[in-house]
């Protein structure tokens, strides 16, 4: 929301500038500046969307590779002996809370309205980021043990 408020504003500023500084024979009427606003209004509409569409893609792209590293990390998990697994239980327990409160997070983000999407994205990635120091401090501690 902020950064398209300082969007709309900066273009606003600068269709007013460009009025004031007309060349034309004629005085800036209402008309014109109404147009020129509607103009900023589009392009900072036009924007918006595209970056809230951009992000919409990253968040996918992640969810797609948190689910492909959980499956990957589960199989790991699976092919360890029973003694390496109750050993790690409570590890894989906490990964999966993670996991599952970074997928409502997610969810949280495909609800909300496009001014919340940048707040909720900044969420999303500190998630990501503790979910992935997680799955890494579990993969070497499980390949510690299977070395020895």
């Amino acid at each position: 929301m902020k950064t398209s408020v300082k969007i709309f504003l900066f273009l606003t500023l600068l269709g007013v500038m460009a009025c004031s500084q007309s060349k034309k024979e004629k005085e800036t009427t209402a008309k014109d500046v109404k147009n020129e606003l509607q103009d900023v209004v589009d392009a900072s509409k036009e924007y918006t969307s595209e970056v809230i569409d951009e992000l919409s893609t990253t968040i996918q792209k992640m969810k797609e590779n948190i689910d492909n590293e959980m499956e990957e990390v589960a199989e790991e998990y699976n092919a360890l002996s029973d003694e390496l697994k109750a050993k790690y239980k409570d590890q894989k327990t906490e990964i999966e809370k993670q996991q599952a409160e970074l997928d409502k997070k997610i969810e949280e983000y495909d609800q909300a309205a496009d001014d919340k999407k940048a707040e909720l994205k900044s969420e999303v990635d500190q998630l990501r980021t503790a979910l992935d120091n997680s799955v890494d401090t579990f993969k070497k501690e499980m390949a510690d043990e299977t070395d020895k």
